[in-house]
């Protein structure tokens, strides 16, 4: 994993925008970092493979890579997922959005989870365990700096970590309200 200054140019709600960090994932991914509107501090993530239009992430395409990780390594994956629970209640709204605290925001984040013991799930799902918990820091963050009493990234990890897997639960609490 690189972290740059941001380079990437994209209009959102109606502006011309630079990234103010960019993200390059020895795999096939980028994550862009852009200044948000809901808050002074607030990030829109954007995410993109070589090649290919830039997306924003929902809570549902890394719900769906973790219901993958869990069938094919279930203690494993619960684990990883026990942390990025832990690092969730711990999380605090950002005080700046500025270039130098994104970047300390993502070097923590990676040192604290050490990717290295969660490398194996990389192998099942989309997405590589070292970019999925990069791109759930900045998630999470997010959620936490546009509102205090944020409740649905927990909600959505709290469903992946129940014994018996709800997936009408787990979709639901991941953003659909229940229609699919």
């Amino acid at each position: 994993m690189k972290v740059i200054k941001g380079t990437k140019n994209n209009k959102i709600r109606g502006n011309e925008l630079t990234s103010i960090i960019d993200i390059i994932f020895d795999n096939k991914y980028v994550i862009y970092v852009f200044q948000g509107g809901l808050s002074e501090n607030d990030i829109i993530i954007k995410y993109s493979e070589k090649g290919r239009r830039l997306r924003t992430p929902k809570h549902i395409h890394w719900a769906v890579d973790l219901l993958l990780k869990l069938q094919a390594e279930r203690e494993l994956t619960r684990s990883f997922i026990k942390e990025i629970r832990k690092e969730w209640q711990d999380c605090k709204p950002l005080n700046s959005n500025d270039y130098m605290t994104l970047v300390t925001l993502v070097d923590n984040y990676v040192e604290i989870t050490d990717v290295s013991k969660y490398r194996k799930i990389s192998n099942y799902g989309e997405y590589d365990v070292e970019f999925l918990t990069v791109l759930m820091v900045l998630l999470m963050t997010q959620e936490k700096t546009n509102r205090k009493d944020a409740y649905m990234f927990g909600k959505v990890l709290d469903s992946l970590l129940e014994d018996e897997l709800d997936i009408f639960a787990i979709m639901s609490a991941s953003g659909f309200g229940g229609r699919f």
